[in-house]
């Protein structure tokens, strides 16, 4: 979805927090920063969101970094991934600099049709789909904690499963 979206509405730039992850695993090890070198909803000891927040924490500064970068250059930015606060600062600081913004949490409210997802995904970054649908309990749990933050800071809740334009409805959000 993000990227239908970025190509439909022109953005110049996109970012992926996935691929922020994976350069600073390139610069510390697992000793240094275990977060790093986990999924998001991997068991570390702690709750799913405990350990999802962990993971946020991670890369939130580099995160940082690329938007901080866009904002710079006055660059479009569509910024994607789970490794991310929905929050409503970032929101404010890009509007406060004269850009348009607005905040999107993706999720899927009925769980069979969520697994049913997973299971269809071409690619699952080397690990089998029983990796993630063994975990769906903790993904889901991470995935309200999203959709209660993002409601919280006014982002926009939307379920890809639902008939929805929800290229319009960010069209005219971000006009």
């Amino acid at each position: 979805m993000a990227a239908k979206l970025a190509s439909s509405l022109g953005f110049e730039k996109s970012a992926a927090t996935d691929t922020v992850r994976e350069v600073l695993r390139s610069q510390y090890s697992f000793s240094e920063i275990p977060a790093l070198h986990r999924s998001s909803f991997e068991n570390a000891g702690g709750s799913a969101e405990e350990d999802w927040r962990e993971t946020v924490d991670a890369v939130s500064d580099a995160v940082q970094a690329v938007i901080s970068r866009a904002l710079g250059k006055a660059n479009d930015l569509l910024m994607e991934g789970v490794h991310f606060y929905p929050n409503r600062e970032v929101i404010d600081w890009w509007k406060e600099s004269g850009g348009s913004a607005v905040g999107i949490v993706l999720y899927v409210a009925d769980e069979q049709m969520h697994r049913s997802m997973i299971a269809n995904r071409e690619k699952h970054n080397g690990k089998q789909v029983d990796h993630y649908l063994g975990n769906i309990g903790r993904i889901r749990a991470i995935q309200e904690e999203m959709v209660a933050t993002g409601s919280d800071a006014g982002w926009l809740l939307a379920d890809p499963t639902k008939e929805r334009d929800y290229q319009r409805v960010v069209s005219d959000l971000l006009n």
